[in-house]
């Protein structure tokens, strides 16, 4: 069957409990009106990709926060989720399906926004990930409380440490404690990762989260799709790929756009950072690195599991049925994920 007659609301995958598939995703009105799409289409392209991985039972990685925004998309994968639930206890043909949840890691301070009400609401959809100051390996004489003024330095260089420390330990997995018990939980690390969208300025953190994101997955061989042809940080990441040298990789630049840059550099060259967490520079340095020698062999530099054709495809299309038929192609190769009759 030909990559264009797929139908991805047929996909199973017989290994896929154990799966924990990754999305980086958010909203840039620029690019993407630029582009004639706006916040609904990006919407539609999420459920597109999401619905499938969950009725297969593939877990959802995504790290947003909880605050009420019309683009804020845990919510709108939340809202998913509860509705597959839902739908699978009704009695209809497909009542035997596991429906995967969302594990949405959230890093000092963001997961202080959420109160127990709220994450209550949404337990049997979502588990929580707190990436505590504890976690992100601060040293116990520079942990902030968590009542700590925002915009002090020590909240800018904090935040930014566990922002980071987020996104490697999404990868990599980790053993989390449960509150008030001595019982622990183990999450998984990424299966693989989905990209586009993105804030490649006045962003959180060291560098831009959706360039974090994409070096961690490199570093680690994990299947990375990015989808560059709907703007932001992913259409950098892919005209990086496609033998561009964007300036939004370059630390100047990068300072110029995003003020608190400067703050961050000069926090952090007096005082040591945890274990694998980079500066601004040496962040960006690694990135164009590692995707400047992916460029001879996309497809396997990438684990994208397509041919190298579709890998340049998937990089640069803005058709979005085009572009949910090649991830899906990949993810059954990469991943497991095979198509099987309903």
């Amino acid at each position: 069957m030909s990559a264009a007659n797929l139908n991805v609301s047929k996909y199973r995958s017989r290994s896929s409990t154990q799966s924990l598939i990754g999305f980086s995703i958010s909203f840039e009105s620029g690019p993407l009106l630029a582009r004639g799409f706006g916040l609904e289409h990006l919407r539609d392209l999420l459920v597109r990709f999401a619905r499938p991985l969950l009725r297969s039972g593939a877990d959802l990685a995504y790290a947003g926060d909880w605050k009420e925004r019309d683009d804020n998309f845990t919510y709108e994968l939340l809202r998913l989720i509860s509705a597959e639930q839902e739908d699978n206890s009704l009695a209809g043909p497909d009542t035997d399906l596991t429906i995967g949840r969302l594990r949405n890691h959230l890093a000092w301070p963001h997961y202080l926004a959420v109160t127990p009400r709220v994450e209550a609401q949404w337990i049997q959809c979502c588990r929580i990930i707190r990436i505590t100051q504890e976690i992100a390996g601060i040293d116990p004489a520079s942990i902030a409380s968590d009542d700590e003024p925002r915009g002090t330095e020590r909240y800018r260089l904090n935040s930014a440490i566990a922002l980071s420390q987020l996104r490697r330990l999404a990868v990599s997995g980790m053993v989390v404690s449960v509150n008030g018990t001595p019982e622990t939980y183990t999450v998984p690390g990424l299966t693989a990762r989905i990209v586009l969208g993105g804030k490649t300025k006045d962003f959180s953190g060291f560098v831009p989260g959706i360039f974090e994101e994409a070096l961690v997955m490199l570093e680690n061989k994990r299947p990375l799709y990015i989808l560059g042809g709907f703007g932001g940080a992913a259409e950098i990441l892919a005209r990086t790929l496609l033998g561009q040298d964007p300036q939004e990789l370059d630390v100047s630049w990068q300072e110029g756009a995003t003020p608190h840059l400067k703050t961050l550099r000069s926090l952090s060259d007096s005082r040591p950072l945890p274990s694998g967490v980079r500066p601004t520079g040496e962040s960006l340095r690694a990135l164009r690195e590692r995707l400047q020698l992916a460029r001879p062999t996309l497809s396997t530099s990438l684990n994208t599991g397509l041919e190298e054709a579709e890998t340049k495809e998937l990089l640069t299309t803005r058709d979005m049925r085009r572009a949910v038929q090649l991830v899906f192609k990949g993810l059954a190769q990469s991943a497991g994920f095979v198509l099987l009759r309903t």
